[in-house]
């Protein structure tokens, strides 16, 4: 009877400690991933105009730029590099989003800032994150337009532009 314990607890040793071994090499290369996206600049990976949002990476593009007045736009992005600020055990990423609707003569036709505030304080960092932002394009002419995003990084002080150019038909 001692013999067979003394296997089954050698047997657990030797299966814990591989799991063991698995998870540290998973939490040094997400140490390693955060060392880098702190290391580079803020950029914005992914801005795709669509009719509906699910998820992460999971989205209906539009089949082109052109939207009548009226539509609702959800624009799906990707923030690259964000910084993660480690205090302790806990990993932070601060990012807010301002946007805008130009004219094609450049003039303000939209705006608002703080339209999104993406503030995570977790246990385990965060290395997929993405954002969306809804447009409606009521009380608008016929014409073309850019949308244009500006993504600000709280942590590291940097910021990044993206825009998406479209026509509004009648």
């Amino acid at each position: 009877m001692r013999i067979q314990l003394l296997f089954l607890f050698v047997i657990g040793i030797i299966v814990t400690s591989g799991v063991f071994a698995q998870e540290t090499d998973v939490s040094l290369l997400k140490e390693k991933i955060l060392q880098l996206q702190n290391f580079n600049p803020l950029g914005i990976r992914t801005l795709v105009a669509c009719s509906k949002v699910t998820d992460y990476g999971s989205y209906e593009p539009l089949p082109d730029n052109r939207v009548k007045a009226g539509d609702v736009i959800f624009f799906y992005f990707e923030p690259q590099n964000p910084s993660t600020n480690k205090t302790g055990d806990k990993y932070e990423i601060w990012l807010s989003e301002d946007m805008m609707v130009f004219s094609e003569k450049q003039q303000e036709v939209f705006k608002k800032e703080n339209t999104l505030d993406i503030h995570y304080k977790t246990s385990v960092p965060r290395l997929d994150i993405y954002g969306v932002n809804q447009l409606t394009l009521t009380a608008i002419s016929p014409g073309k337009y850019q949308f244009q995003m500006i993504l600000y990084d709280k942590i590291k002080g940097e910021r990044a532009t993206a825009t998406w150019a479209f026509e509004v038909v009648p």
